[in-house]
């Protein structure tokens, strides 16, 4: 052993004299240590981010700061040699390189020096770009023209630590900031430009109420007087109770009926739940004085009050109201967006606990046709609200790996059968429109809905199905679509409330369908993407277009804000948008239509702001995101010059943040019904903040922004008229 260590020594001793012979000082100097390359940019390696090593980077083009996307000398690493280099020539490539070095540095010098003086005569001038101080003339407002954009498979991950719910992160509507990189720099742009000088920040604002006060109340005194509760109750089971079949009406209303005199807790928690639903959807923003509008502040309370009634109840032996009860309250917080966050985890908890129940399984024979036929329902409005989520948040579900043996609810109406039928009645044909037409009809493409979630969210990453899978699966989905009646029948369509119901139950159907579209061709819209596919794009195209109108006529008929519980309206207008951002002189359907499709986004934009004031915690980011991508079309197209856009944009929202602020603060209905003292009631658990696509907006905008109640001197939520005025605001009285 001895001798291989003495063999060697004569070999490394004179390698180490060559290595310290090359240091700075000569041999006796002290060994200088290598300074590691750095590889990220500065912003990035401030904020200990991965970077493209871009200039500039993808991160600081989607933060909206490319102009500060730098790298320092040496940062870029040098490209290695595919062979050696001699010896004899080692000295002379180091000279290059450093001589490279230098240029490097003086080009990114003058490159920095020109992004400040654009961006000193765009501010002087008028701004002149989007984001990146690129002037309109020298690019168009296409992604792919601006930056490059992310694959369809290389979606947002959820973070590290852990501190953020990983469901948000890859939210179908969170992915257009990716889509479109202009789409939060012109936002952001509107907020320095509108909205910090006013003082309104859009940051949550959570206002400290105790909960003590919701702890000590009990469910029977958070009852409303009964001509309220009948108004609120008759207009859920009108209208939800024909999409989500979750309770018997007969039954229902005879119980309802001895309610009043013998007051039973559960019946008390499935009451307050039916009106948290109909308390959001029934508000008129046109009539505040209304019965809806008076208890929109309510639903917090009692969805609160009847979340802890949940959670008292035994794990043991659930019975049919503890479902009933649960699935109410998680639409009641989808409807009025509280607990935005947590959705997908409720729908998979309900899931586990029917599950736990047998639901999934055909019930007994020993259960009577009633208990059967109520327990199919209940498991059908579950897998429902699970698979919805499924698409909206791009994640697995147990569904997936679940085989169950539930039959479909029968198509019938529930004055055929009660508590003391021996037997169920045939049901109804397709064509005849029951109660329970929508659940029916749901069931037969369920299995095809499942196997798409599956095969897309399966492993919790959106996966691209190859394009005969796509063309396979859309070909089937079509086929489901023209199969759909229209229940034009005489029983149906005798009264404008039948027309309605009617027309309500087979938008929802086509919006399960679309959605399923829409989701395997996204990602086939990429134009400068080599998996480009322009059928995708037409498809896309007309399936969106077909949403909105959709919800337009939901809207003539007054009941479009019953679609608060899906996110179909906005999926459709940012996809349209998006396939309509195309470079100028592009012969395609979707350009030759661009008038038209303009049109239609503008008359669809009041549907988005009438759901913000329509709900007391509505999510001003959604109706922000929508009005910027309209206004990026219009500058695309040219109908709009930036400045101009930005200050109509920013003055539009303004207007109606302030009816919405007035609306937060509203006075007591009753002396016996209280209401939450402050326009949100603090949970104490991050309930009622909106729905963000999981950006701290705040942050984003700045966090130095006083509250608009300190700014203007608000009292009670109404903000003065001379300081409305002083503003330049048109002052509307409310």
């Amino acid at each position: 052993m001895s001798q291989n260590v003495g063999d060697t020594m004569p070999d490394t001793e004179p390698s180490l004299e060559r290595a310290a012979a090359l240091q700075p000082g000569g041999s006796g100097g002290k060994r200088a240590r290598r300074t590691r390359l750095a590889l990220s940019c500065g912003e990035c390696r401030s904020k200990k981010l991965s970077c493209d090593r871009n200039l500039p980077c993808q991160r600081c083009i989607r933060s909206g700061r490319p102009e500060k996307c730098s790298f320092g000398a040496g940062a870029r690493p040098q490209p290695t040699p595919q062979n050696p280099v001699p010896a004899q020539r080692q000295d002379h490539t180091q000279d290059h390189m450093h001589h490279d070095d230098s240029r490097v540095q003086v080009l990114q010098a003058e490159i920095a020096q020109l992004k400040a003086l654009l961006s000193s005569a765009s501010s002087r001038s008028g701004p002149t770009s989007v984001a990146g101080g690129t002037p309109d003339s020298a690019r168009t407002l296409l992604p792919d023209e601006a930056s490059p954009t992310t694959e369809a498979t290389d979606l947002p991950k959820p973070k590290a630590n852990g501190s953020m719910c990983p469901s948000r992160r890859q939210h179908i509507l969170f992915q257009f900031f990716d889509e479109m990189p202009q789409l939060l720099p012109f936002v952001k742009e509107t907020a320095d430009e509108c909205f910090k000088p006013r003082g309104v920040s859009l940051k949550k604002i959570k206002h400290i109420t105790s909960a003590s006060e919701l702890d000590a109340a009990s469910l029977e005194s958070l009852l409303p007087p009964r001509d309220i509760a009948d108004s609120l109750v008759s207009f859920y089971l009108d209208h939800f109770e024909h999409l989500h079949r979750l309770v018997h009406v007969p039954t229902f209303k005879r119980e309802y009926a001895g309610f009043w005199s013998d007051r039973k807790p559960s019946m008390s928690a499935l009451i307050l739940s039916m009106m948290s639903i109909a308390a959001s959807a029934s508000a008129n923003p046109s009539d505040p004085a209304g019965v809806a509008s008076a208890y929109r502040s309510m639903p917090a309370k009692w969805i609160y009050t009847c979340d802890k009634w949940i959670a008292q109840q035994s794990t043991k032996g659930h019975g049919l109201i503890y479902y009933q009860v649960s699935c109410l309250i998680y639409l009641a917080k989808r409807m009025n967006s509280i607990k935005t966050k947590r959705f997908w985890n409720e729908t998979g908890s309900l899931i586990q606990s029917a599950i736990m129940g047998m639901l999934h399984f055909d019930p007994p024979s020993t259960d009577s046709p009633y208990n059967r036929e109520m327990k199919r329902r209940i498991w059908t409005v579950l897998r429902e609200l699970e698979l919805q989520n499924s698409f909206e948040y791009g994640l697995p579900t147990l569904l997936h790996n679940l085989e169950p043996s539930t039959a479909a609810p029968s198509n019938i109406d529930d004055d055929d059968f009660d508590q003391s039928s021996k037997s169920l009645p045939p049901p109804q044909p397709a064509s005849q429109y029951t109660g329970a037409s929508y659940q029916s009809l749901s069931a037969r493409s369920w299995s095809l809905r499942l196997e798409i979630s599956r095969r897309l969210f399966s492993t919790g990453v959106h996966k691209v199905l190859s394009i005969d899978h796509v063309l396979r699966y859309t070909h089937e989905l079509t086929q489901l679509l023209d199969s759909l009646t229209s229940w034009t029948t005489e029983g149906t369509a005798s009264s404008k409330s039948g027309k309605s119901v009617s027309l309500l139950a087979s938008a929802f159907l086509q919006f399960q369908l679309k959605t399923c579209i829409l989701a395997i061709h996204r990602p086939y819209l990429n134009r400068g993407n080599a998996r480009f596919n322009s059928l995708s794009e037409v498809i896309c195209y007309h399936t969106s277009r077909d949403v909105l109108l959709l919800n337009r006529k939901l809207a003539e008929m007054e009941i479009q804000s019953l679609t608060l519980i899906r996110e179909d309206f906005m999926l459709a207008a940012l996809t349209l948008t998006r396939i309509s951002m195309q470079p100028k002189g592009t012969m395609s359907v979707v350009m030759a239509n661009i008038e038209s499709t303009v049109d239609l986004l503008e008359q669809c934009l009041p549907l988005a702001e009438n759901r913000y004031l329509a709900c007391l915690y509505g999510k001003p980011q959604c109706l922000l995101t929508i009005g910027a991508a309209i206004m990026l079309l219009k500058i695309h197209l040219g109908k709009e010059s930036l400045p101009i856009a930005r200050s109509s944009f920013g003055q539009r929202f303004l207007g109606l943040y302030y009816r919405h602020f007035a609306r937060q603060q509203v006075p007591p209905p009753t002396e016996q019904t209280p209401t939450p003292s402050g326009p949100f009631v603090d949970l104490g658990i991050d309930s009622l903040d909106s729905f963000d696509f999981d950006m701290d907006w705040g942050s984003v905008w700045g966090s130095s922004w006083a509250p608009v109640e300190e700014t203007f001197g608000v009292y009670h939520g109404v903000v003065a008229e001379g300081d409305a005025l002083s503003l330049g605001l048109a002052w509307r009285p409310i």
